[in-house]
């Protein structure tokens, strides 16, 4: 085996990354054993149900630009675990990771860590052993209860709410909202996209009981002025930025980094995060692999994912638009469907490599049907002018599995 097929059998032993569970206890005792080093890096802890994962990587960006030591911890991953930790940008390489997953993984046994928490675990330790100046941290579920949040935070940073994954969160946007808040620490900062009035008055009515601060991107400026398949041209706070992702969602990331940023660092200047937002690639959202046809990989795996797909498409449509779609047993696919088929000329439904042995009749019954992800998205392409759009979405996981039809690995720079 190589050293990839080594990781890979070490962290599949632990039960794969659908092994969830939600809950502090074993981890705090696992970091606690292997001395804390999720206390010893200067750190951020970005939550939301969408966009957490962009806004991570333009905060990432702009710290690095600013001439700072940045570790990077993201998740899922698309091809290759080793995209989860990055150091300056650069996800690790397999050799090293391999080599912490062999010394820690006697303590991923002793306190029977899940897939995401022994990486979670090696992350904090690559951090610790790089001396990185900050490190910036995608929560990978709700927070209150999430591995991620073992720390106190720099600033804690809310992308957004609505509903996804409630069988651990909860039924309502509100208790979501409670659960993801759950990252924030008395006396704490707290940064957010949210803007429904309702959502608002929970946020500062947790500000208040732990005396803390917020600050909603909402009252910063912005426009898209231009967008284009690759990105578009907008204006923040009276300012010119390009975003390399043409989604109304990446502008509100990016306003939410932007505040953040401008309000802790205000040293750095405004052409290092012009330059930074542009350098930030998002592998798997809104992503052009292939021209004639266009291929974009979009890894939507929500109900407000898709809406706001929807409305990228409005700006960027060109040609006939053939939908390859695959979803998650416990995401509200019939629906997901319904809203993607609304807007194709052509749909094909398949199923996610790694979760084929939970696809249901009812699953296979919402449309035309191709088992095989590759031979699904090989029959798109056969349909396909030169001049249509083939999107493939509904899953990271259906993404990552089908990128490497086309790129080798995930560059973030």
């Amino acid at each position: 085996m190589n050293d990839l097929e080594k990781l890979e059998s070490i962290l599949e032993s632990l039960g794969g990354e659908k092994r969830i569970r939600y809950t502090l206890d074993h981890f705090k005792s696992a970091l606690k054993s292997v001395g804390n080093p999720e206390q010893t890096v200067k750190s951020f802890l970005i939550g939301g149900t969408n966009g957490k994962g962009t806004t991570t990587l333009l905060i990432s960006h702009a710290l690095k630009a600013s001439g700072l030591k940045v570790s990077t911890y993201l998740s899922p991953h698309l091809q290759s675990p080793t995209e989860r930790i990055l150091n300056q940008l650069e996800p690790i390489s397999e050799k090293t990771l391999l080599e912490l997953a062999i010394e820690f993984k006697h303590t991923a046994k002793q306190f029977e860590l899940t897939y995401f928490e022994f990486l979670t675990l090696l992350f904090f330790v690559h951090a610790n052993r790089t001396q990185s100046d900050y490190s910036v941290i995608e929560v990978g579920l709700g927070g209150r209860l999430d591995s991620t949040n073992v720390f106190d935070p720099v600033a804690s940073i809310l992308t957004n709410v609505s509903l996804d994954h409630q069988a651990f969160l909860g039924d309502t946007k509100e208790a979501i909202l409670n659960e993801k808040l759950g990252i924030l620490r008395p006396s704490g900062l707290l940064f957010t996209g949210i803007n429904e009035p309702e959502l608002k008055k929970i946020v500062a009515t947790k500000c208040q009981e732990l005396r803390a601060t917020s600050y909603f991107s909402e009252k910063v400026t912005s426009k898209s002025l231009k967008s284009i398949w690759d990105g578009q041209e907008t204006v923040i706070d009276g300012f010119s930025f390009f975003l390399t992702n043409p989604s109304p969602g990446t502008l509100v990331n990016a306003k939410l980094a932007y505040l953040t940023l401008r309000t802790l660092f205000p040293s750095i200047p405004i052409s290092t995060l012009q330059t930074a937002f542009q350098n930030t690639k998002t592998p798997g959202r809104f992503e052009t692999v292939n021209l004639n046809p266009r291929v974009v990989l979009s890894g939507d795996h929500n109900l407000a994912g898709i809406e706001c797909l929807k409305e990228t498409l409005k700006n960027s449509k060109s040609g006939r638009l053939l939908t390859l779609c695959g979803f998650s047993p416990d995401k509200p696919f019939a629906e997901m469907y319904g809203e993607l088929k609304a807007i194709s000329d052509e749909i094909l439904l398949t199923q996610i490599p790694r979760l084929k042995d939970k696809t249901t009749q009812s699953y296979r019954r919402l449309g035309p049907f191709e088992e095989d992800a590759t031979k699904a998205v090989q029959k798109m392409l056969a349909l396909a002018r030169p001049e249509d759009t083939v999107l493939v979405t509904g899953s990271l996981y259906l993404v990552g599995e089908l990128r490497k039809l086309w790129k080798d690995k995930v560059s973030f720079q």
